[in-house]
């Protein structure tokens, strides 16, 4: 009898815990960071129209594919994204609620290599940028006048002074056509580290996330270099760089205060 009684009890938890809701998102608006092992859903939409997707520490599940930089499947990645409202993303094709403008940053520590099946998600058809790089034979059209002083900034991934494909080559050219249209005497370039501790919560605690001072000099001497290669003349040049970095409200105007501290600022001055 006692063994029944045990074997009803856990038959009726383990239903319980079945049908338990999934957790509820944040509500739309809200800017959520955390640390997680990336899940990859294996849907089929067509060429790269897999998910990647990332639990918090309560459980709920998001959809962060739309970042610059994806997930590697068996990484642990920073998130930092703001919950979207369901008037502009009314559905969810991924299984998961959508971060966008989302940022994620891969960390060297592992964890489980976790893919899915679609489970009926239809996933999205893979879109290229809004704005892509010209293959090299093509002509470029310089920007017209006027010509006043203009800031560029590129971010980076934590603890990285990669530049981000896709990325910043589109915005390093932007700033080689303008320099060489407006005949630019100064082209100033500042980097910044995060160097200030960045608290994160995950599944296993929290995470404390800083970037050592040297990365602030390693991001802006990589940005010159690049445009040192294609054209910027050497003496137009003044490479700085900060060991620490106050949040920019340059980056989704404001809302994720931490991806926008790792960055390098371009001013071109004719």
């Amino acid at each position: 009898m006692r063994m029944h009684a045990l074997c009803f009890a856990l038959l009726c938890s383990g239903t319980a815990a079945a049908q338990a809701p999934a957790p509820a998102a944040p509500p739309p608006g809200q800017t959520v960071s955390f640390v997680a092992c990336p899940i990859y859903r294996d849907t089929d939409a067509g060429r790269k129209s897999g998910c990647w997707l990332a639990d918090d520490p309560n459980g709920s599940r998001f959809d962060i594919t739309f970042g610059p930089v994806k997930p590697q499947v068996g990484r642990m990645v920073a998130v930092e994204g703001v919950t979207t409202d369901a008037a502009t993303e009314p559905s969810t094709p991924c299984g998961g609620a959508v971060l966008t403008p989302v940022r994620i940053a891969v960390l060297p520590e592992s964890c489980a290599r976790t893919i899915i099946p679609a489970e009926a998600h239809p996933g999205r058809p893979s879109k290229s940028p809004p704005e892509l790089l010209k293959p090299a034979h093509e002509p470029r059209t310089l920007p017209p006048p006027p010509y006043d002083t203009r800031v560029f900034t590129i971010y980076f991934e934590h603890g990285r002074d990669f530049l981000i494909y896709q990325y910043a080559e589109v915005i390093i050219e932007k700033i080689v056509l303008y320099a060489k249209a407006s005949g630019a005497k100064r082209v100033s370039i500042e980097g910044f580290a995060a160097t200030e501790p960045w608290s994160v919560p995950s599944a296993r605690g929290n995470w404390t996330l800083r970037e050592p001072a040297r990365l602030a000099r390693r991001r802006a001497e990589m940005v010159a270099e690049a445009l040192r290669r294609l054209g910027v003349p050497e003496d137009s040049l003044n490479v700085s760089w900060q060991a620490a970095a106050t949040a920019s409200a340059e980056l989704e105007g404001g809302k994720l205060p931490e991806s926008s501290k790792r960055r390098v600022v371009i001013t071109v001055t004719p």
